[in-house]
């Protein structure tokens, strides 16, 4: 939002004003109050058409400043619907004091500021709520307005996209669309003919009730695609593509949206799946960071991958081009952690037979990434601090310093903080290093993710063992969903090459787990509960046997109601915007992807 001016009258009255009175032509319902002269005044606005605003004589309503453009902005009349659209001006057209893009839709008493000139909009009669129709460079604007304030609090949006329209049908169909959106939502026309339609605070779910309500009023078959943010991106080029792919993909007048609810990003020759939001919004952070240079520590326990967010945040840079060097500060002796990132010179203790460029040195103009960083010892961690601020290293045994360029990304499974507090890590390295933070949640926080991880591990596994693939039942992938995965991805990768490699059979049963994972789960609901014989089951987190019976009551209810997940979410009395959540938490969510009917 930019700032709007202070106040300066220059507003006057013109001939239009009083041509528009006698051709009788105004809406006596509505009108502007005009403050920008030495008093205010009213502006009758006609019934229907258009009223330029602007610095030019031609204006209909002029305002006579050089920070006014000549043809500023211009509101649209016709029926009860009134929209301020802004023509490309210098300075901006706000209204109640936010700068609007494209049209914009009024109710009465907005205000709107031209430079120092305040318009207010009345209406004695209620003008019909409508959504705005903007280009769509201002609709990719807003979409990445809506982005922010999901990676902020977690609000969700969605993307209509109407493939097939002939030129000629464009204006009916946007009316026929227009007519059924609320006023917070916003419409855009493709260069190609693609009408895009963004829906904030709605899910996919809604998204489609939106669609199916839309097409029931139209007579031509449009091909109809939906995406929604978190579950299918979090950037607004890609939403956009990914909202007309869902359309192409389908058959005139079916509703679609993507086949895979998860992207997969390439990062160097390995492939990571991102489903869950927490880390949809990680690698989006990553996008933007990994231009910037800046020290990055990322926290998160082991195993749950850290190592491909630096290799992310690496290959994303413009130091791409270099190796990313990395160091894991835990694997090496203190003296040895020393002479690696360092280097040494000649003789500078016993079994130096030669000078060695350190890592600090090697990776100059690339990327150092330091895994568990907060192993490093203090001695150790006050060189690095030196290193960081004065862009210099100086080697084992030399009083000479070189001059090196390298960026840093740390990681750490250690809560660095309490570290800092309790004196074992020091402060101001922690704050060089924490310039950017980024958490990457563990497995079990991330459900989406784990049938998409575990069918992946296990066709990996099968392909390099030479044998057939594997497919997971239902009910081995609910006995993976309760488990707690202490060591998160490291851990799921291992159990998946262990069963290709042990197991000959095509599918993995819940009875083949309990071994591997400790217990036998093969209906996840029994070990919440006392067995029949009376004995209790083997104390477990309480959390862990809430999640599991919760994960095995939303799958029962979704199948008693058929899939129609709103009267399941009322089996349970549970709200259903919660059901909603909790079904796609748990990878629950019926698949009903097309719409033929």
């Amino acid at each position: 939002m930019g700032e709007v001016p202070g106040p300066c009258a220059e507003a006057t009255p013109s001939d239009r004003v009083a041509r528009v009175d006698q051709e009788g032509a105004t809406d006596e319902r509505r009108h502007l109050l005009v403050f920008g002269g030495s008093s205010p005044w009213i502006y009758p606005l006609p019934a229907h058409g258009d009223v330029v605003i602007g610095r030019s004589e031609a204006a209909d309503l002029r305002i006579a400043h050089g920070a006014v453009s000549r043809q500023h902005a211009k509101l649209v009349l016709g029926g009860d619907a009134v929209a301020l659209v802004d023509l490309g001006s210098h300075n901006g057209t706000y209204v109640n004091r936010c700068k609007i893009t494209g049209r914009h839709a009024l109710q009465p008493g907005d205000v709107i500021t031209i430079h120092a000139t305040t318009l207010v909009f009345h209406a004695t009669a209620p003008v019909a709520p409508s959504a705005a129709m903007l280009e769509l460079d201002a609709l990719r604007h807003q979409i990445e307005n809506e982005l922010d304030r999901t990676m902020q609090s977690e609000r969700l949006f969605s993307l209509l996209c109407f493939v097939g329209a002939a030129a000629g049908e464009q204006a009916t169909i946007q009316r026929l669309v227009m007519a059924q959106l609320r006023r917070v939502d916003m419409a855009a026309w493709s260069s190609d003919g693609a009408l895009y339609v963004l829906l904030p605070e709605a899910g996919a779910d809604e998204a489609v009730a939106v669609a199916t309500r839309i097409r029931g009023r139209l007579d031509r078959g449009l091909q109809i695609g939906h995406v929604s943010c978190p579950d299918d991106g979090y950037d607004a080029s890609a939403l956009i593509a990914r909202a007309r792919e869902a359309a192409t993909a389908t058959r005139p007048g079916t509703i679609a949206g993507l086949e895979r609810a998860y992207q997969t990003l390439a990062i160097g020759a390995q492939r990571v799946i991102v489903a869950d939001p927490a880390v949809a919004r990680l690698y989006a952070l990553v996008e933007r960071l990994a231009p910037v240079g800046l020290p990055v520590l990322i926290t998160g326990e082991t195993g749950s991958g850290k190592e491909l967010v630096a290799m992310a945040i690496h290959a994303r840079s413009p130091r791409a081009d270099r190796p990313l060097i990395s160091l894991n500060c835990a694997a090496l002796h203190e003296a040895l952690v020393e002479s690696e990132l360092f280097g040494h010179e000649k003789g500078a203790f016993s079994g130096a037979i030669a000078s060695r460029a350190g890592l600090i040195e090697t990776a100059s103009g690339s990327t150092l990434f330091l895994d568990e960083v907060g192993e490093l010892a203090p001695a150790i961690q006050a060189k690095l601090l030196r290193v960081l601020e004065s862009h210099r290293v100086t080697r084992v045994g030399d009083v000479r310093e070189r001059e090196v360029d390298v960026r840093v990304v740390a990681a750490t499974n250690r809560d660095l903080e309490a570290d800092v507090a309790a004196g074992r890590f020091r402060r101001d390295l922690f704050f060089r290093l924490s310039a950017a933070t980024l958490h990457l949640p563990p497995l079990r926080e991330r459900p989406r993710e784990l049938p998409l991880l575990a069918a992946e591990f296990l066709d990996e596994a099968c392909r390099a063992g030479g044998r057939p693939p594997m497919r997971i039942s239902d009910e081995a992938m609910a006995v993976l969903l309760a488990h707690s995965w202490p060591g998160n991805v490291r851990e799921l990768k291992n159990l998946m090459q262990y069963i290709a490699a042990a197991l000959a059979v095509d599918v993995l049963r819940a009875d083949h787990l309990g071994e591997r994972l400790g217990r036998l789960r093969a209906e996840p609901a029994q070990s919440a509960v006392t067995t029949v014989s009376g004995t209790p089951p083997p104390f477990r987190p309480l959390a862990e046997e809430l999640r599991e019976l919760e994960i095995t009551r939303i799958r029962q209810a979704i199948e008693a109601t058929g899939g129609n997940q709103t009267r399941a979410a009322g089996l349970l009395a549970m709200p259903v915007r919660t059901f909603f959540e909790k079904a796609k938490q748990y990878g629950l969510t019926p698949k009903r992807k097309r719409y033929d009917h």
